[in-house]
């Protein structure tokens, strides 16, 4: 009996100490993420490049009308936590959509979603070119896109 006992302390305890590891992997996790799209927005703001995503309509209660994204040479777009933009909406895959910089453009590129991604009403197949005032729209949440104002076109 006093075997057993023992047993389960050791067994809790190394519970105890793989949820912290847990919580450290994390955190150290979250924190490589967010150096990686600060690095990648510096880099486009020091070539005088930006673009980002205004909330204009949200059914989810987290983002508001007005709430802005700034877009870096590739941000992933979906309810996963390795995405760059996370929407919190069972309407939205996990790994939904994707933005990135190449040519001195933005493109928007659907990633095999199942409710789909649209710009102005138009549901997206291919990757297509982003222009300031397109609307997109994934599940319930709809932006606006606006490039920065000190790029040259």
């Amino acid at each position: 009996m006093r075997f057993l006992f023992l047993a389960l302390k050791f067994s809790l305890l190394a519970l105890i100490y793989l949820f912290i590891l847990r919580i450290f992997y994390f955190i150290i996790t979250d924190l490589r993420n967010s150096a990686k799209t600060n690095t990648a927005l510096e880099e486009l703001s020091d070539a005088g490049i930006g673009a980002e995503l205004v909330v204009t309509e949200s059914t989810v209660s987290s983002l508001k009308t007005g709430d802005v994204v700034r877009l870096g040479r590739e941000t992933r777009i979906g309810r996963g936590r390795n995405n760059d933009f996370k929407i919190p909406d069972s309407f939205v895959s996990h790994n939904h959509a994707r933005i990135i910089f190449k040519e001195q453009s933005f493109f928007l590129e659907d990633l095999n979603s199942i409710n789909g991604t649209y710009i102005n009403g138009i549901r997206v197949r291919d990757p297509l070119p982003l222009k300031t005032g397109d609307s997109l729209k994934i599940a319930g949440v709809t932006f606006k896109f606006a490039r920065w104002e000190n790029e040259v076109e």
